[in-house]
């Protein structure tokens, strides 16, 4: 990596994989386990939160599977668009969960 980067504990990252995974499968079995009594009330935001959460699963699943990991302080070197790309891509999840909350699907309370 050429230029300035920046650590993220790999720890941290890994676990931002697990929860974003547990929530996308908990968003998906809304649809491919439905409950009778229950609908979504706004299929725009859901596909919005599915999306999201997808891209950002993408991103620190594949584009940054390649980073150097240093040894010594177990930090992922990440280059600053990598770090931008990734704060941009948690702030569109946090938006679209809001909006989820805002119309009755929580993933603290599942």
């Amino acid at each position: 990596m050429s230029g300035k980067t920046y650590g993220m504990n790999l720890d941290t990252l890994l676990f931002g994989i697990d929860k974003t995974e547990r929530d996308l499968d908990f968003l998906c079995s809304l649809i491919e386990l439905p409950d009778q009594e229950y609908r979504i009330p706004d299929a725009v935001d859901y596909s919005i939160a599915v999306v999201a959460l997808s891209r950002q699963l993408e991103f620190m699943t594949i584009e940054l599977s390649t980073n150097e990991v240093d040894e010594e302080t177990n930090l992922v070197l990440l280059t600053k668009k990598q770090l931008t790309k990734l704060t941009n891509l948690s702030d569109n999840v946090e938006d679209a969960l809001r909006r989820l909350r805002q119309c009755g699907i929580s993933l603290e309370q599942n």
